[in-house]
């Protein structure tokens, strides 16, 4: 089931050794058996781009891939989002390159691992937007 609010956010950001800024940031997430297995935190919306961070302990489902982009390219109407990957982490340059992001820049030795790596995708670049992934889209609220 599809999920929304802090507590997601919180989640992400424990699993990425991150901090939260609840007041900045929003999180989407995916629960199974009443436990969140993956998550989005979206932050530094500037009307224009988004910059999202993911966490996932399961693979990701079409519908949950659906509802993270659907929120960014439709509700927020940016133009590109950005996911930013340190360069040693092969797991996750793997897991967004498959959702369609595209290597756009480095930045040497800006993470404790090695380089920040820059990935995008543009709307006309997604295709988790097509009827096939969004039609069946639920979402509950976390009331923490």
């Amino acid at each position: 089931m599809i999920v929304l609010g802090h507590e997601v956010g919180r989640w992400v950001a424990a699993k990425n050794n991150q901090m939260y800024f609840e007041a900045n940031s929003q999180a989407v997430g995916w629960e199974r058996d009443g436990e969140i297995v993956a998550g989005v935190i979206y932050d530094g919306w500037n009307k224009r781009s988004i910059v999202c961070h993911i966490a996932a302990t399961e693979s990701l489902t079409a519908t949950f891939l659906a509802k993270v982009f659907d929120y960014s390219f439709r509700q927020l109407q940016v133009h590109k989002m950005i996911a930013t990957v340190s360069s040693k982490n092969f797991k996750s340059i793997r897991l967004v390159t498959h959702m369609g992001f595209k290597e756009e820049a480095k930045i040497k030795d800006a993470h404790p691992s090695g380089d920040i790596v820059i990935f995008t995708m543009t709307k006309e670049d997604c295709k988790f937007l097509g009827e096939k992934y969004v039609k069946r889209l639920t979402v509950r609220t976390c009331t923490a």
